[in-house]
């Protein structure tokens, strides 16, 4: 899935705009990676 479908699927579940979901997908990323820089490990809820 690219980034571009990743935005249109939250605009669409959401209703956010797609500059507001393509936002909220960086905001995402950004705290996945900064987690992973941190502690090395990261739990998602809902992901199996």
């Amino acid at each position: 899935m690219t980034k571009s479908e990743w935005v249109d699927t939250i605009a669409e579940k959401t209703g956010l705009s797609k500059k507001e979901a393509a936002a909220a997908l960086d905001a995402l990323t950004s705290t996945i990676t900064d987690g992973l820089k941190d502690e090395d490990k990261l739990a998602v809820p809902s992901l199996g």
